[in-house]
């Protein structure tokens, strides 16, 4: 476990740092989706952008964030940014974007602790977790493998986790773009409360090739949720709760599919 913790730590220090601007104005949405269209890095607002538009949602929630939430912040009444701050992934990037969006009084920055030693106090908001989010997301990075067989904890404390976040925010959207490689167990635990449900760089659960690093094989979609795969250079799946009152919403999504 010891040498897979090492080798986590090395790969999530070398992940490439985004571009800095001086002030949040610069970021705009034409930018945003250039960058998804060069890359892929923020593909996912093009699905953002129907969302908004069509459900006119009043609360996100994040599991990352980045210069797209600028975008989530202009257009929604309160977003709840998720970074998880662990041994192998300190608390940097979260701390430069709290000062990069401090005059957002609609923002709420959530430093999730788990398997952390240092400061803590800087953080407006923090959940301090147990060390298995850490322990299990760090394993899915070094082996591509699923922690649930050895320790299921994990997942248990991830659900508890996001169910009080929308008993006291009433979130309507989940985006899940984390550096944390537990993705599919987010998405997962975001199904038991969260009408719309969207995760980024999904491209190899629609193909079945390539490496699936963050588990979205795994994914199991609940009979009352329509999946909805759109090809964004690097793949945005969105899950939508087959009531009459996303119908609608459901359907744009697919028209924009086709396009």
């Amino acid at each position: 476990m010891k040498k897979l913790l090492t080798i986590c730590l090395c790969l999530l220090t070398h992940l490439p740092q985004p571009q800095a601007f001086e002030t949040p104005s610069e970021v705009t949405f034409d930018w945003l989706m250039n960058v998804g269209d060069s890359d892929g890095g923020s593909d996912h607002v093009i699905c953002m952008k129907e969302i908004f538009q069509t459900l006119k949602p009043r609360s996100l929630l994040e599991f990352g964030l980045g210069y797209s939430t600028k975008y989530f912040l202009d257009s929604c009444k309160r977003v709840v940014s998720v970074e998880v701050i662990t041994h192998g992934y300190g608390p940097n990037r979260l701390q430069n974007f709290i000062r990069f969006y401090r005059d957002y009084s609609n923002w709420i920055p959530i430093a999730y602790f788990s398997g952390f030693q240092g400061d803590m106090s800087w953080a407006p908001y923090k959940y301090l977790g147990s060390d298995a989010v850490y322990i299990a997301g760090s394993y899915q990075c070094a082996t591509h493998q699923h922690y649930k067989p050895i320790d299921d904890f994990y997942i248990k404390e991830l659900g508890e986790f996001v169910s009080n976040l929308v008993k006291f925010n009433k979130i309507e959207v989940a985006l899940i773009h984390p550096t944390l490689f537990l993705r599919g167990d987010i998405v997962e635990s975001c199904f038991r409360s969260i009408p719309v449900v969207v995760a980024h760089n999904t491209a190899c659960r629609q193909t079945g090739e390539g490496v699936d690093g963050f588990g979205f094989k795994r994914i199991v979609t609940p009979p009352e949720y329509e999946e909805i795969y759109v090809p964004t250079p690097n793949g945005t799946t969105v899950w939508i709760i087959k009531k009459p009152e996303y119908q609608i919403l459901i359907d744009k999504i697919k028209q924009l599919k086709v396009q």
